[in-house]
């Protein structure tokens, strides 16, 4: 019997805390495959020396390489993926980069996890620096790897359209939800809006916050709840909530569990995600999954996967924003049906589902001839 094929995950990127949905998926998508995939693949995970006690159960299923950094230093965590990481993945199968671009050095086949193009729509939104360094490494990156994965059919479709890669080597693997509800989720007595997002500039706060502003008035008992790690744009989101005269009743919980969160969205009303840009949005399909009604932005994966199982609003659209959200507090009815849309939507999405399209893309690369670590101009 000839052994597992291993595969080197490089989780380099994966500051435990400090990326957001991206951690997220990466987490539930690896957990999905150690309970469904098959027994002829071995992953190794290769990981900051943060995460064995930030996600003790998924490094204590999976063989664990720890690097001797905590990734806050980025260009020294860069360099380690073409040095240290290099050195110690010659032998394997294939290596997995879910950090969204393939380094300077590494093994062949190589598979890049890519969760959206937003460095190359909106570089604006970026330092110089990094909107330099990922302009330059994300195209390379995605025109040099043996396998792209995507997590959404939006994405695929720009990395074909936009790049010329072969769409027989482009892999969706989508996200999953662990649990569905069987009917919509009843609220508490107090209407509660809830947006899980860290205060990122394109996460576009401030929409939510004018509109909420103008309900607050009709719903005196409501409140709005950001939860999530402080991002880039966190005084400034914490300065339009205290202007806007409601500021008593808009809560910033922070990161929190995902079991608070799921408890917190289980009782939401409604869950508001005016977020300019997403490669799925995460929270949209769990809002839908829990039976709570997902009121998402135009124009992004996530208005896709809410297109007829939620509302669908432009981003800058604040009165609309605000009559839709005045509307799902005021009509239970209404709200209902726009819940059990979101539920048969999110039944589609499982996590077991997402694991065979992970094994799926994993099996291609393992049809490539392997090589040594070689360079390439994909920094």
């Amino acid at each position: 019997m000839s052994s597992p094929a291993r595969i080197a995950l490089n989780l380099l990127h994966l500051v435990p805390g400090g990326v957001g949905g991206t951690e997220e998926y990466v987490v539930r998508t690896l957990s999905a495959f150690a309970r469904h995939g098959p027994a002829d693949i071995h992953p190794v995970l290769f990981v900051l020396n943060g995460m064995p006690e930030a996600h003790p159960e998924l490094c204590e299923t999976f063989e664990t390489v720890v690097c001797p950094l905590d990734g806050t230093n980025r260009p020294l965590r860069i360099a380690a993926e073409s040095t240290w990481l290099a050195n110690r993945t010659q032998d394997f199968a294939a290596v997995h980069h879910l950090g969204g671009r393939r380094p300077a050095i590494t093994t062949r086949p190589a598979v890049v996890t890519v969760h959206d193009l937003q460095p190359l729509d909106h570089p604006d939104w970026l330092s110089p620096a990094k909107r330099a360094f990922l302009g330059w490494s994300l195209p390379r990156s995605l025109r040099t790897a043996d396998v792209v994965v995507v997590l959404s059919e939006m994405v695929s479709r720009q990395v074909v359209n936009q790049f010329g890669v072969d769409p027989e080597r482009v892999v969706v693997v989508p996200c999953g939800t662990d649990h569905r509800a069987d009917s919509p989720a009843q609220p508490g007595r107090a209407p509660v809006i809830i947006y899980p997002a860290v205060t990122h500039p394109h996460k576009n706060h401030a929409t939510l916050i004018e509109a909420f502003a103008r309900v607050a008035g009709r719903h005196p008992d409501a409140s709005l709840v950001f939860t999530g790690a402080p991002g880039p744009a966190d005084a400034e989101v914490r300065a339009a909530a205290e202007a806007s005269g409601i500021g008593s009743r808009i809560t910033f919980t922070g990161r929190i569990p995902a079991a608070d969160l799921a408890s917190l969205m289980a009782g939401a009303t409604v869950m508001a995600y005016p977020s300019r840009y997403e490669g799925f949005g995460i929270p949209v399909l769990e809002a839908m999954a829990a039976g709570v009604p997902a009121v998402v932005a135009a124009g992004t994966a996530a208005a896709d996967l809410a297109t007829s199982a939620g509302v669908v609003l432009e981003p800058d659209d604040v009165a609309g924003w605000a009559e839709e959200i005045d509307l799902l507090i005021a009509d239970p009815g209404y709200r209902s049906q726009v819940a059990r849309s979101g539920l048969v939507r999110a039944s589609n999405y499982t996590w077991e589902a997402s694991a065979r399209q992970l094994e799926k893309a994993w099996r291609i690369a393992l049809e490539v001839p392997a090589s040594g670590p070689e360079a390439n101009d994909a920094a």
